[in-house]
């Protein structure tokens, strides 16, 4: 026969299951607000809004990074956003990636080196790129993000 064991109390099992549901909402309270997301961050630092959209310089930015131009009665949008952005680099980066895969190698762009550049009347996201092994990296060059259109143009060791 087997040995009785002694179902635990009601009060017990409640304790038990407040210290679980606890434990769950304290580990999503800190990852939700200490691991901000990086990209956000980084927007925030460039002097984008954390939500809606300012007007500086007779320029409107919103939190996504997106912006409008308002020159007397001509309007210039720039829809790339910097998740687009960032998207668009990626994918870009991709063919080189798969070929440096079998070196256990990969290129990729540093989001808080994130800036904005205009050069030659148009408007770029900038990002630093780097080629990564395991822990080390080494900088590559700089990837241009065209603002308007979502054209990529490189300048460093992928030229």
């Amino acid at each position: 026969m087997y040995a009785h064991r002694p179902s635990p109390s009601f009060s017990k099992v409640i304790l038990r299951l407040f210290a679980i549901v606890s434990i769950v909402f304290l580990l999503y309270y800190g990852y939700s607000t200490f691991a901000e997301n990086e990209l956000q961050k980084r927007l925030y630092e460039l002097g984008y809004p954390t939500e809606g959209f300012i007007v500086v310089n007779n320029t409107m930015k919103f939190a996504d990074g997106h912006i409008v131009r308002f020159e007397g009665n001509y309007v210039e949008d720039y829809p790339i956003t910097a998740e687009e952005a960032l998207n668009i680099l990626n994918n870009y980066l991709a063919e080189y990636n798969l070929k440096l895969k079998k070196y256990d190698m990969r290129i990729e762009p540093e989001i808080k080196s994130m800036s904005e550049k205009e050069e030659n009347g148009k408007l770029y996201w900038v990002f630093e790129l780097y080629i990564k092994k395991g822990s080390s990296k080494f900088f590559a060059g700089l990837a241009y993000v065209e603002r308007k259109q979502g054209l990529v143009k490189i300048k460093g060791l992928l030229d």
